[in-house]
């Protein structure tokens, strides 16, 4: 996905490292999506809530797309959930199974 740039090249040096303190601090090291869902679940990465993509498309500074408003700290689990779809690989979700009166089964 970044090739060969160094994560000082793709924009994460001292200034993330410092930043991304403080949204775990602030988070208390929880994933807010879980936690959304009522589930305690520790995080694992720092992520931008508009990815920074889509805020260079929205014509953000860096300064709106690094704010602390547009950061969150949440598990693995969530993250590839949220960067596949915001790259548009969505899984599909599972089919239903079909009775015998072609009715889908709960």
């Amino acid at each position: 996905m970044w090739g060969s740039k160094s994560r000082h090249e793709r924009g994460y040096g001292l200034e993330w490292t410092r930043l991304r303190k403080q949204v775990i601090e602030r988070d208390k090291g929880l994933c807010q999506i879980c936690l959304a869902k009522g589930i305690v679940h520790p995080g694992k990465d720092v992520d931008h809530k508009v990815s920074k993509a889509r805020a260079a498309q929205l014509g953000w500074s860096k300064q709106q797309t690094e704010a602390l408003s547009n950061l969150w700290y949440i598990c693995r689990a969530e993250h590839l959930k949220k960067t596949e779809e915001e790259q548009g690989k969505k899984k599909n979700p599972p089919k239903p199974t079909i009775g015998a009166d072609g009715w889908p089964i709960s």
